[in-house]
């Protein structure tokens, strides 16, 4: 079987066993994948009431991701590891 990709950000999902000797040059570039699309991410300290369709932004002073998708907003907060 081979590789399935993630439709946003098109990060490589290895097949069982497919990457036995190179799984961290995926693992690596996922990563990469991943922190360059969060460094994108806007931050603000307001709070639109009517923000654009799709668009998300991490709220500073409350430590959430919020995305608007329609009329509903989606509030996932954010925690210190």
């Amino acid at each position: 079987m081979a590789s399935t990709f993630t439709p946003n950000l098109n990060l490589e999902k290895p097949a069982h066993g497919e990457r036995v000797n190179d799984w961290d040059a995926v693992v690596n570039a996922n990563f990469d994948a991943i922190d360059a699309a969060l460094w994108r991410v806007p931050v603000r300290t307001d709070d639109p009431a009517t923000p654009a369709e799709g668009e998300q932004w991490v709220r500073s002073d409350l430590g959430e991701l919020r995305v608007r998708v329609g009329s509903a907003t989606f509030k996932v907060g954010l925690v210190a590891v």
